[in-house]
Order: C-alpha cells, then sequence, then structure tokens
C-alpha cells in the first residue's frame, strides 16, 4: 500500500504545494521504513541473544544537523564517520595538507557525504544529496563557532525548538533531494 501511494505521488506531483507535501510524506516514509525494519532486526536479533544497536534516536527531534547524524541510520553513519572520514583526517593531518583543521574536516565531510551519496547509487540526485548534507554540516559548524564569539543565539529551551523546526525543515529538504522526485516533477 505504502509502495503504491509513494508510485502514484510521484506520478502526480507537480512543483507547488503538492511537493512541500510529497516533502513531509517521503520523509516519514523512509524513517518508519528504516526504523521499522531496524527495529525489527534489533527484536529478532535479541530473541536469538545477540545484542544489535539501536539504528535510530528520535532524529526528527535534533536539534541541528550534526545531531541529527548521530541519531538517524546510526550504524551506517557511524561506519562512514569512522572508516571515511576520520582516517581522511587523520591522513590530511599527517601529510599537512592544510595548516588549518577546520579546512581538513571540512574537506573531509564533503568527501565522506558524497561518498555516502554515491553509496546510495550513481544518480545525480544522491550525489546532490551528499553535497547538500555536507553543505549543511560546515554551514553549521560555521555558524557555531560565529555563535560561540558573538553569542548571537543562546542555548535555551526555545532556541532549542526553533533548532528543532529548522533542522526538520533541512532534513525533509533533503530527503526531497534523495527522492529522485525532482527528475519527475512538472513545473
Amino acid at each position: 500500500m505504502i509502495t503504491e501511494l509513494t508510485y502514484n505521488l510521484e506520478h502526480h506531483v507537480q512543483f507547488g504545494w503538492s511537493l512541500v507535501g510529497y516533502m513531509y510524506a517521503y520523509s516519514m516514509y523512509l524513517f518508519f521504513d528504516f526504523a521499522g525494519y531496524s527495529a525489527f532486526a534489533v527484536g529478532v536479533s535479541y530473541l536469538m541473544g545477540v545484542q544489535t544497536p539501536m539504528n535510530f534516536n528520535k532524529p526528527f527531534a535534533s536539534r541541528n544537523i550534526k545531531e541529527f547524524w548521530n541519531r538517524w541510520h546510526m550504524t551506517l553513519s557511524f561506519w562512514f564517520r569512522d572508516f571515511i572520514f576520520m582516517r581522511l583526517v587523520f591522513w590530511m593531518t599527517k601529510k599537512k595538507f592544510f595548516k588549518s583543521k577546520f579546512t581538513v574536516a571540512y574537506i573531509a565531510y564533503f568527501v565522506n557525504f558524497i561518498i555516502m551519496g554515491m553509496w546510495h547509487g550513481l544518480h545525480w540526485y544522491y550525489i546532490v544529496y551528499g553535497i547538500y548534507q555536507a553543505t549543511l554540516i560546515v554551514g553549521f559548524d560555521l555558524f557555531e563557532r560565529w555563535n560561540k564569539k558573538k553569542k548571537f543565539y543562546p542555548k535555551n529551551k526555545v532556541t532549542n525548538v526553533i533548532g528543532i523546526v529548522i533542522t526538520f525543515q533541512f532534513v525533509c529538504f533533503g530527503f526531497l533531494i534523495f527522492s529522485g522526485i525532482l527528475d519527475k516533477i512538472s513545473f
């Protein structure tokens, strides 16, 4: 039924409010699909006596994009972090390609997320999705470092809620790119 609904949405979406609705629906679909099969796998492994790590930890309640990637599809995210990002950072630091540790990290974010996008497939939208996610991470890091100096955006309950709402919008837009629907919409 979900597949049929997704198929119908993909073939009747136009640029406008229906695209916005599709963006949110597809984001929920991805979450419930991935989190559902992950929870099922964790439950079955527990029945067999194997302690399998949880794969999702309320990712849509994340206050920023870094927190989102620490909560979303954690086994895959942590694998990319440990085996692509960290190794590239260590290698570039050891070879002293750049003086700034931030430049090293930012380049590593782009390489990491582009590879993560290509891991999903070699379509343009997966690669753009990877570039988009890297841009969000780097942009958030730049904002966070700037905010520590300027104290423009205080940390409190109100700004936490605002952060969750903003992060959710950016994440959903990323999933819209990831969905490949932009290839099929009519303007």
